[in-house]
């Protein structure tokens, strides 16, 4: 499929993840229209029954059969000259993926179809106004709602739950977790020992039946309802059917939970009965006809829970260990990977077991210089690396400034020879959470645990104390237990009475309560854009298109009505930086914000644009950096403007946190863009992509040049290599200006993120001034790289020391040599590498490069892009 594009040279054919990507996590399959053309002698003379009967033999001769009504007629159009009609009919044997211009009006549609229909008057033209604009933004890849939007979006978005169209989730609770993990959400949780109130031990003991007439039941390893009426017998014996739904799956840990919150069940037995699930391979029309993964993988989980009772765990270890189950199965039902961030406050007495509890066990009792030791023995033998424990979840320590200060009064002590013993016991706390938590995240290579400064995140408390007194967990799709609510209440009280109930979610870009919420979130994309104003009214756009979705029924409902959360986001930085400012990264690290053109300039749009304008045509770089920087300040605040007004017109309070930054990996992927916040990984690599070895296609590719290896380590697997570049490497940028991920300082990096902060998220005019900005920012989510070979671990630690207080959160994370890996999906090559290999390629085979695979050839972006006006 070749790319219909007007936005550019740049563009044009042009490699990037393309169809592929959009097949998997976008794209729909459409029926396929037919042409016929029917004398119209014949149009006139034939009734409508023998008319049907003269398209449906026309349309068999041409090899396939008519699609019909529901009145069983077939459904034809006309158009074409009016002496010789033609008739479009639509083909039942075939279906085609859609474009992108599909994609964009089924999109729209859905999403102004949230108006509030007072809003939809002739007066306002509400409806018009906003999916016509919404359509063109979409159209022109300019606006990107998150996957979830693309993969979702029609004209059925108003009956849906809002939990479909959300990344970003918390839950203190097992069965929310599971609920919002059911539907696709990534959560955050916080295991802090005052929030987790519920000892499993005092759990009813647990087990799971199905009828042996079910088709995924097995004999010697399940257990037949029937046989087991005769054992779970007497008031100790609690049954519960679980419903084949999402919510009905959810609904089963909910019982179990709320019972063993209670503690007066632990001599009882909760018996849970699979049999009106479907089974597996049976499609699930809301994930889009996906195949069921039947009942066996929850039942499996649920035993794996069940064995946490008696185990000697601590009440936030237990949870741990439940969501991490929980987290396997919706992993196992291949909707989606279980994303999820789990987070400890720094003071809790367990913290270290919290830093040290995703540690392969081979590295407990070691020390730092041993484990270091013994991951490059793994290396050295060609081993892969040990695999992490209770790897579905993303760590991270929450602290604040008095963790920094007393980790740096603890430093110095120890610099001046002074022992621990000399310090006080709050000063030891943190010195060992900070020493355990660096040395953990130095010595076994993850990078984890993360750090999260608590007391940097947005937290509003407007209504907070009136949304707590009720429950907070209930949609018309999810109701809680009435028992359950005291449960509810319980965790509410815990959490209006901490100084800081915010956290992430698994990214980190956007800041939640602990009791729960979401944050609908896209990506603005100005480099799609014909001008800065268009951008800014893009940002208006994407603002407004983000509100509606919280209109949506919701699990969190009072949350999401009392801080109305958006996520208003960024992709291709880099490249936007260039086509409109003529700077790179190094360039946009040296601002000048004291030359003309660059003062504050927020007396009013049009100045300020004016202004910017002229700042970004002079020759100085630096002022055009800060020309740059100028302009996203202005977009930050064009973004919190309009919605404050919007939220007027809606009815609704203004939003909390509007302003983010997420990874946004799939969809800048669409379009071969630089992701979110982050520098370009690779400039030129090949993307390798696994076939069977039998896969007729594997020749193809060697005939033509592409480079194919078998793998030892996955028998039965070729891999092909597809040279590829991002579009930063295509817009002109010298070489000596262009940087990545890998040849960026640390140092470099954490200014990049300050930056980014300041100007994005808080809007600021003045960068040495937060007080400047408007305060509606959630996070940048951010991931520094840096290459353990050349920094120790004293490095490390003083690098984070110093420059972690000063940025919400980051994730710090070592640069891995893949060089002792048989496969990795992309592998770096040089720019000669790169020629010589797509030089060498006679033909490519793009349009051969479907659904299954990660990535297109060189020269051929396969994502249909077609400007709508």
């Amino acid at each position: 499929m070749n790319a219909v594009t007007p936005l550019g040279a740049y563009r044009a054919l042009h490699p990037g993840m393309g169809q592929a990507v959009a097949e998997r996590t976008v794209l729909r399959k459409l029926p396929v229209q037919r042409h016929i053309t029917i004398p119209i002698d014949v149009v006139k003379q034939a009734d409508a029954g023998k008319l049907d009967e003269i398209v449906r033999e026309t349309a068999q001769e041409m090899g396939f059969e008519p699609a019909r009504g529901a009145d069983g007629s077939i459904q034809v159009t006309y158009y074409g000259a009016k002496d010789e009609p033609t008739v479009a009919v639509v083909d039942t044997t075939e279906k085609r993926f859609e474009t992108w211009g599909d994609v964009a009006q089924r999109v729209a549609l859905g999403n102004a179809s949230l108006i509030p229909r007072e809003l939809n008057t002739h007066k306002t033209f509400g409806f018009i106004r906003e999916y016509t604009a919404l359509r063109a933004a979409i159209s022109k890849a300019a606006l990107l709602l998150s996957g979830r939007h693309l993969q979702h979006g029609d004209k059925d978005q108003p009956s849906r739950n809002m939990e479909v169209f959300t990344n970003c989730s918390t839950s203190p609770v097992r069965f929310g977790l599971f609920q919002l993990l059911l539907n696709g959400s990534g959560v955050g949780t916080s295991y802090d020992d005052d929030l987790c109130i519920t000892d499993w031990n005092n759990a009813p003991n647990l087990r799971v039946v199905i009828s042996a007439a079910h088709p995924d039941f097995e004999w010697g390893v399940d257990e037949d309802v029937r046989d087991a009426r005769h054992k779970y017998v007497g008031g100790n014996v609690i049954w519960h059917e679980v419903a084949d739904t999402r919510e009905g799956w959810a609904k089963a840990i909910e019982i179990w939970e709320r019972m063993a919150f209670e503690r007066i069940w632990k001599d009882h037995t909760l018996v849970l009965d699979f049999s009106k699930v479907r089974p597996r391979g049976a499609p699930i029309m809301g994930m889009q006809g996906r195949p069921s993964s039947g009942p066996k993988p929850l039942m499996a989980a649920l035993m794996k829970c069940a064995s946490v009772k008696g185990s000697g765990m601590k009440p936030w270890m237990q949870a741990m260990y439940l969501d991490h189950y929980l987290a396997e199965c919706v992993l196992v039902g291949g909707a989606r990977r279980s994303a999820r961030m789990a987070t400890k406050w720094w003071g809790d007495e367990d913290v270290l077991d919290f830093i040290r509890i995703k540690r392969p066990i081979e590295y407990a009792d070691l020390s730092m210089e041993e484990v270091v030791a013994l991951r490059q023995s793994r290396v050295d033998a060609g081993l892969p690396p040990l695999n992490s424990f209770l790897w579905s979840s993303n760590n991270s320590v929450m602290v604040d400034r008095e963790f920094w200060e007393l980790v740096r009064h603890a430093s110095d002590m120890v610099a001046a020879g002074k022992g621990l013993s000399s310090m006080s016991r709050k000063i030891r706390h943190a010195w060992k959470v900070w020493t355990t938590l660096t040395e953990c995240a130095y010595a076994d290579g993850t990078g984890e645990p993360g750090i999260i400064n608590a007391d940097m995140l947005v937290q509003k408390d407007d209504g907070w104390e009136e949304m707590v007194k009720k429950p907070f967990v209930g949609s018309a799709k999810y109701q809680v237990e009435e028992e359950t609510e005291f449960y509810l209440s319980r965790l509410a009280k815990v959490a209006l009475a901490k100084p800081w109930h915010m956290i992430t979610n698994p990214c980190g870009e956007i800041s939640l309560t602990v009791l729960g919420g979401y944050c609908v979130i896209a990506d603005m994309v100005p480099f799609f854009a014909d001008s800065l104003d268009e951008a800014l009214g893009i940002a208006r756009v994407t603002t407004r298109a983000l509100m509606r979705v919280n209109l949506m029924d919701s699990l969190y409902d009072p949350e999401v009505k009392r801080t109305n959360r958006i996520g208003v986001g960024l992709t291709g930085v880099h490249e936007f930086a260039w086509k409109f400012f003529n700077v790179s990264f190094r360039q946009l690290l040296d601002p000048d914000f004291t030359a003309r053109y660059t003062y504050p300039v927020y007396e009013g749009q049009d100045r300020a644009l004016a202004s910017i304008e002229q700042g970004r045509r002079e020759s100085n770089p630096r002022i055009r950096a800060a020309a740059f920087w100028r302009f996203l300040a202005l977009m930050s605040n064009t973004v919190v403007e309009t919605a404050t007004e919007y939220a007027t017109e809606l009815g609704v309070v203004v939003p909390h946190t509007m302003l983010t930054i997420k990874p946004a990996g799939t969809t800048s992927k669409l379009f071969g863009l630089t992701e979110g916040w982050h520098l370009p990984s690779m400039l030129e690599y090949l993307r390798w992509v696994q076939f069977r070895y039998d896969d007729p296609l594997v020749a193809e590719y060697r005939a033509k040049g592409y480079p194919t290896r078998e793998l030892k380590s996955y028998h039965g697997t070729v891999i092909v290599g597809f040279p590829t570049k991002p579009t930063i490497c295509d817009i002109g940028i010298p070489d000596h200006l262009m940087v990545t991920a890998g040849e960026a300082t640390p140092e470099e990096q954490y200014e990049w993120l300050r930056l980014g902060e300041a100007f994005w998220i808080n809007g600021q005019s003045d960068y040495e001034d937060p007080s400047t900005g408007h305060g509606f920012g959630n996070q940048i989510s951010y991931t520094l790289k840096y290459k353990p070979d050349l920094v120790s671990y004293e490095e490390f630690a003083a690098m984070l020391l110093r420059h972690q207080p000063t940025v919400r959160c980051c994730s710090v994370m070592p640069q891995v040599d893949n060089a002792a890996f048989e496969y990795v999906p992309e592998q770096s090559i040089t720019k000669v590498e790169f020629e010589e290999i797509a030089n060498a390629i006679s033909e490519m085979l793009a349009e051969d490069i479907g659904r299954e695979h990660l990535d297109c050839a060189t020269g051929a972006c396969p994502v249909d892009i077609k400007d709508e006006k």
